[in-house]
């Protein structure tokens, strides 16, 4: 019997079944970033709608690195090239003592290059840099460097930390299955190695942050977005997709708590919510967080 507008306003009022635990599970997965996207706003036209325009200068230098950077990330370790070969090599050798000399050979490789060129070797500074923990602070010393000589180089840092996620296949929340499943020993190395890839991300960002490289409005953003999906994710229905996404946030907070004053504000709000509203906050997270208070 088809309906008619009368009936359809009445039956909205009827109370609505909740939904099947399976598709609540499904939905959770969709929000599923680990950090903000930004997006540049497009001209409105008194249409209604939104006109088509040629891509702007600024546009069209973000552009390229966006559609070559993926095939960069893939070749990173790949010698196919003798001065980026050349390069690779004096920074696998970068020390405190060796940097002055070092660096000015690295400055002088991309000089001779093109832009092309550039973009390769800040990539590899950047997958140093979230790769090897350890390094971060001394790769962000010579990203510094080479932005001071090649200001152009600022795009470079800010497309890649755009397409984080992209770049190192973090758009899927890797989960722990039960023991018994079949393919849990990959399962545990691929929740590892994204559990480690997204903190050492947060620990480089923080060290190009404290150089002045990444703005404070950004990191301000990134603050921002994660605090406002940590107050959703924590009250979120628990599965282990949820708990790990809410972790992977709390490292993020915790990797830049020392340098970044505003963490501290947000992780004491998480902390005075109660425990039984934060489903999703597990004690090995809330532990975190009261760690990135001592900081």
């Amino acid at each position: 019997m088809a309906l008619s507008v009368a009936n359809i306003y009445a039956i909205r009022a009827h109370a609505r079944p909740s939904l099947d635990p399976k598709i609540q599970d499904i939905i959770s997965k969709l929000k599923i970033s680990f950090k903000p996207t930004f997006r540049r706003p497009q001209p409105a036209h008194h249409g209604g709608g939104r006109r088509p325009h040629p891509p702007t200068a600024a546009e069209q230098e973000t552009n390229w690195r966006e559609r070559i950077l993926v095939e960069m990330v893939r070749k990173v370790r790949e010698k196919d090239d003798p001065d980026y070969d050349a390069v690779n090599s004096l920074i696998n050798k970068l020390t405190k003592q060796t940097f002055d000399r070092m660096s000015a050979d690295i400055l002088a490789k991309i000089e001779s290059r093109d832009g092309l060129f550039r973009l390769r070797v800040t990539t590899l500074l950047f997958d140093r840099g979230i790769r090897q923990t350890f390094y971060a602070s001394i790769m962000a010393d010579m990203y510094k460097g080479i932005v001071a000589k090649f200001p152009d180089a600022h795009n470079d840092l800010e497309t890649q930390m755009q397409m984080f996620d992209t770049l190192y296949d973090m758009k899927n929340v890797v989960s722990v299955p039960h023991s018994s499943a079949p393919g849990y020993d990959d399962a545990i190395l691929a929740w590892t190695k994204q559990k480690d890839t997204k903190r050492s991300f947060a620990v480089y960002v923080a060290e190009l942050y404290s150089r002045g490289l990444v703005p404070a409005a950004t990191m301000d953003t990134f603050v921002r977005t994660i605090a406002e999906e940590l107050k959703e994710g924590v009250r979120a229905t628990k599965t282990s997709t949820t708990e790990e996404h809410v972790d992977s946030l709390v490292r993020f907070l915790f990797a830049v708590a020392a340098k970044v004053p505003a963490v501290k504000v947000v992780v004491r709000e998480l902390l005075a919510v109660p425990r039984t509203e934060t489903p999703c906050l597990n004690m090995k997270s809330r532990f975190k967080l009261e760690d990135a208070l001592k900081l």
